[in-house]
């Protein structure tokens, strides 16, 4: 089913040693998750050389911190990747990629939407940008299709002998993590490809996904690649979108709505805007376009009827009566379940087993079981996703901890600095306590204040405000601040302030939203 998406809503070295990163490449920046250990296999182009990361200092992260998110579990992985310093050819600035040699979707389902994706094994630079795929060969074992196979790069320069060494050991090493129950022959003849393109499209086929539906995707991508690249020109964007209209569905809108969440997160204002633009002109001109709309003013209706008060019995009944309408009903409820996220706990679940065991319709009972499997992917899908950024933030923390210059590290991973990796330095400085690692502690305290000052550096007026108000140890502090920042209170503030309240009552967070409401009642009063 299609994602629907609004703007603003809630991834032993050869002597030639080196890691390929063709030149030319730029997509926003994205750095995969990573627990440097030891040098990968891999081979490149004179201008990139590749080092072996220092061992971590920092602790892994066990819980968020008081008030922030829940708790983040670790990813246990068969086979973690390791960290490699890539030098980028186009700037020459160097950093840190995670480099898989062997993922079993099996043991690791959470890595299979990242190899299907194309993701694995790549890298982009923080410094510029600019990035690609990693030349490093990599064996991907699926169990449930009997596959296991192997991508060599050409650009790894490996002889046969060389490949066919290596494809034993990488096969060994599989097999020596895997109960003996689950060896099986195939095991020992791996399907070889030389391209990344070949290994991706037979896993694609494994889930249903032909040669022509993966070509369309593509070019989808290749589209929007064309369109960012014109920057914030509106009109040269209509008129590409306008030649490729056989290309925008509703895929493409997922597509979209992904590139246009980067390029916020990349403070891209121009560009975001402009992209904003595009896809509210899409949206009105297209027959996919107005579809979507449509389907979008259903949810924004569905979401404007939870509020603080909402029950689970009556966000059940809501569910229920979308679910009744076929799909475009179920994509609302899906939406209204990823939004009400705080209302789907253990005891929605209990409500809805009640609510079955009891139910004699057979229609009710169908879509009671759908709901209950929708919600279990929807957290599942949630715990993957924390996970991973979990680990991808922990991999920023050991960068800076471990660069001679902790404010220049900071600077060059601002983008990185948010409410995860705020969690994750807190959880560490928890460690750090317990294991009474009184220098640790005052170390990452220190960085902790640092991130905080670059956090707030990076807020509008009006967020360094509410940040400060959620901070305010008492009501006392709170109303003096309020009273001392009057001037820049708006009754759009106060009506934002309730837009928040609504948000964190729906994820569950009674406590902020409890004080947002607080702050809202206060500031309302001095308008």
């Amino acid at each position: 089913m299609s994602e629907i998406w609004t703007p603003g809503s809630p991834p032993p070295s050869q002597s030639s040693g080196g890691i390929e990163l063709p030149k030319g490449f730029s997509t926003p920046r994205r750095e995969e998750p990573s627990q440097p250990e030891e040098d990968p296999n891999a081979s490149a182009p004179d201008e990139q050389s590749v080092g072996q990361d220092s061992e971590a200092t920092a602790a892994q992260p066990e819980g968020a911190a008081d008030g922030g998110p829940a708790q983040q579990p670790e990813i246990d992985l068969l086979f973690p990747p390791t960290g490699a310093q890539v030098t980028c050819p186009s700037c020459g600035a160097t950093y840190t990629a995670a480099v898989f040699t062997i993922v079993d979707v099996g043991a690791n389902p959470e890595l299979k939407g990242l190899v299907l994706g194309g993701q694995i094994n790549t890298a982009v630079c923080n410094a510029c940008g600019a990035g690609g795929p990693l030349s490093v060969p990599l064996m991907v074992h699926d169990p449930e299709h009997e596959f296991l196979g192997v991508v060599i790069p050409g650009q790894a320069r490996l002889d046969d002998m060389q490949t066919q060494k290596m494809i034993g050991e990488m096969s060994q090493a599989l097999m020596a993590k895997l109960p003996s129950d689950q060896r099986k022959g195939y095991m020992f003849q791996a399907q070889q490809f030389f391209e990344w393109d070949s290994l991706i499209e037979k896993m694609w086929g494994f889930e249903g996904v032909t040669p022509e539906m993966l070509r369309r995707r593509r070019e989808q991508s290749e589209l929007i690649g064309n369109l960012v690249r014109l920057g914030s020109d509106e009109s040269a964007m209509q008129m590409v979108a306008d030649r490729n209209q056989s290309l925008i569905d509703s895929s493409f809108f997922v597509l979209l709505g992904q590139v246009i969440n980067a390029v916020a997160a990349e403070g891209q204002t121009e560009q975001h805007e402009a992209l904003i633009k595009l896809r509210s002109s899409l949206l009105d001109t297209t027959e996919a376009g107005q579809e979507l709309k449509a389907l979008e003013e259903r949810v924004q209706d569905a979401l404007s009827k939870i509020g603080s008060r909402t029950t689970r019995e009556e966000l059940l009944s809501l569910l229920l009566g979308y679910w009744s309408e076929g799909e475009n009903g179920e994509a609302v409820a899906t939406a209204v379940l990823n939004a009400a996220a705080g209302l789907t706990d253990y005891q929605f679940l209990l409500g809805l087993a009640d609510r079955l065991e009891n139910s004699d319709d057979p229609e009710e009972r169908s879509a009671l079981i759908a709901i209950r499997d929708r919600v279990v992917e929807i957290g599942e899908q949630r715990s993957q996703s924390q996970q991973m950024a979990a680990q991808q933030v922990q991999a920023v923390l050991q960068e800076v901890l471990q660069a001679p210059d902790t404010d220049a590290a900071l600077k060059e991973n601002a983008d990185q600095i948010n409410e995860m990796f705020l969690a994750v330095l807190a959880s560490n400085i928890r460690q750090a306590e317990q294991n009474k690692a009184t220098f640790a502690v005052q170390r990452l305290r220190t960085i902790y204040e640092k991130a905080i000052a670059i956090l707030e550096e990076q807020m509008p007026p009006e967020m360094k405000l509410l940040n400060r108000l959620l901070s305010a140890p008492d009501e006392g502090t709170m109303r003096r601040l309020l009273q001392d920042n009057r001037s820049e209170l708006s009754r759009e503030f106060v009506d934002a302030l309730r837009d928040l309240e609504d948000r964190f009552n729906r994820e569950g967070n009674s406590a902020l939203a409890s004080r947002v409401s607080s702050i809202r009642g206060q500031a309302a009063l001095m308008l």
